[in-house]
């Protein structure tokens, strides 16, 4: 929470500065799994980690793209019914490697796709859960990698949040 605070302030007052290096698409998505798959054994929730074929490296920030991976699929674990599954699965997409992760919960109703990124929005009822911050500051730390975040509305059908960071040219 502590370190979430301190980088949205950092990144309002544009200190926060990406250490940008050629970095291999599946490693980040391994560790962030690996850093979350303590809460998704507690709740019996399977991590499904689906790569596609040919996914050329990324231009970018590793640690940030894991701190964004482990926000969202956080998310995921916490929305996700016990004894169901979370899958994050990475494509190529142009000059872009797409990261997808889908859970099996509520999702997301279209009136709240963009109000969610917003700072300090819970759903009623949801404030014990979180302060607020995770998206928010997943979005913005996106954007400052030169990629983008968002949620796709598919209520009643589970969760979905797609991360693009670019990859590298060469």
């Amino acid at each position: 929470l502590i370190n979430d605070l301190l980088d949205l302030s950092r990144l309002d007052e544009d200190r926060l500065k990406p250490i940008i290096h050629r970095v291999e698409p599946v490693s980040m998505a391994r560790h962030a799994v690996g850093r979350v798959t303590p809460a998704a054994n507690l709740k019996q929730v399977a991590l499904d980690l689906t790569p596609g074929p040919g996914l050329p490296n990324c231009e970018t920030d590793a640690s940030r793209v894991e701190q964004i991976l482990v926000n969202l699929l956080s998310n995921a674990i916490k929305h996700a019914p016990e004894r169901s599954s979370v899958t994050l699965s990475i494509t190529a997409a142009g000059a872009r490697v797409v990261y997808r992760v889908e859970d099996e919960g509520p999702g997301v109703p279209p009136s709240e796709v963009e109000q969610i990124f917003d700072i300090y929005v819970t759903k009623a009822g949801e404030e014990a859960e979180g302060l607020g911050l995770g998206l928010p500051l997943s979005r913005r730390l996106a954007r400052l990698l030169g990629g983008e975040l968002h949620a796709v509305a598919h209520p009643g059908k589970g969760g979905c949040f797609i991360l693009e960071v670019p990859a590298s040219q060469s």
